[in-house]
């Protein structure tokens, strides 16, 4: 009798995250994009495109218990009503599910679109190994 082993589906779970920070961005994002980092020497490709206040928050990650995670955009002036609304691990991908809060009722805001930002650190532990090598970044239906 022959025995063949078939893997598993990839594990599917929801994971928790910390916002660190937002706003605008010191280098352009040609798309909505992903950044995932699990170390300083690798928080690198996160801190060379956003403020000092903000890289700095992501060198001082202790990168033995968090990953830091760099979300790029051209939301511009909506930057502000962005969020993070879920973050799921399958397998070798990460996927961030962003949503756009409605602006309250009256209030009016600007149309410029340029380079924004959100950073977030999640739990190593709970993130699992190996990290993620690809990271699909999404907006919520409306």
């Amino acid at each position: 009798m022959l025995a063949v082993a078939v893997p598993a589906a990839a594990a599917t779970h929801a994971l928790s995250w910390k916002l660190l920070a937002s706003g605008q961005a010191t280098a352009e994002s040609p798309q909505l994009e992903g950044v995932i980092a699990g170390s300083r020497t690798a928080a690198h490709r996160i801190v060379v495109r956003v403020p000092p206040a903000a890289a700095q928050t992501v060198l001082k990650l202790d990168y033995g218990r968090r990953v830091a995670l760099g979300i790029f955009g051209d939301w511009g002036c909506r930057s502000k009503r962005v969020r993070i609304s879920r973050i799921v691990r399958a397998g070798e991908a990460l996927s961030v599910r962003l949503a756009l809060e409605p602006l309250p009722p009256g209030v009016m805001e600007c149309q410029a679109l340029y380079p924004t930002f959100l950073l977030a650190s999640l739990g190593r532990a709970e993130l699992g190994r190996p990290l993620p090598t690809r990271i699909v970044v999404s907006f919520a239906r409306a």
